[in-house]
This record gives C-alpha cells, structure tokens and sequence, in this order.
C-alpha cells in the first residue's frame, strides 16, 4: 500500500481521485527490492505496476536466492539500469548490483560533467 501511495501522483489513476491533478510522466522511477513473487514463475504480478505507473522490469539472468529464485525485482521508467549479481556469504538473497549511467542533457551539464571528471 506505502508503495501505491508514493507512486500515485505519476500515475494517471491520480485523475480518478483528482481531475486538475497534474502528472508528471517525465519523472525517472526507479522501484527494486525483494516482492516475494518470482517473476520467472508469475509475471502477471508486475502487470499492475506497467498498467497504472508505466514500469518496466529489468530483465536479470540471475537468481536472487540462493533457490534459485527471482524475488528481488527491478522495475524503472525511463532509467535503464545494468544489473549484476554480487557474491554474499552471509544471506540467503543475492544482492543485485544497479549501475546507471547518466547522459548530461545540455550543453553546460557536459561542460560541468567534463569538469569534475
């Protein structure tokens, strides 16, 4: 429910509660953690997050428990993320590593981007 509730305002299901609400699509979402439903085994469960926010799961080819399941999930819009699995000795989730790589967007965030390289 907290996760419904802190996305609705960059969904267009917010226009059932509110008519004037204004909706941000343009805002990058990035949602990752462990849902408890495997994804190889049940993908309509991630079906409601592409109908009411337009989140996309990133595709993994590796298991996030030591039983070979994919709990731990990645869904985004607009952010494409590189995964990779990380070894853990001391749990039985592996974590998955997020790298995003940002492109600057103007001609100054290049300059400024160049600078602090």
């Amino acid at each position: 429910m907290f996760l419904f509730s802190a996305l609705i305002k960059y969904s267009e299901t917010s226009l059932l509660i509110d008519e004037e609400f204004h909706i941000d699509k343009d805002v990058p979402i990035l949602v990752m953690g462990d849902f408890n439903a495997d994804v190889k085994r049940n993908e309509k469960a991630f079906g409601f997050m592409k109908k009411h926010f337009d989140l996309n799961m990133v595709p993994t080819n590796y298991p996030s428990t030591l039983g070979n399941s994919y709990i731990g999930s990645t869904l985004t819009r607009l952010i494409s993320p590189e995964l990779s699995n990380y070894v853990c000795y001391f749990s039985y989730h592996r974590p998955i590593l997020h790298r995003i790589v940002t492109c600057p967007r103007t001609i100054e965030e290049f300059k400024a981007k160049e600078l602090t390289l």
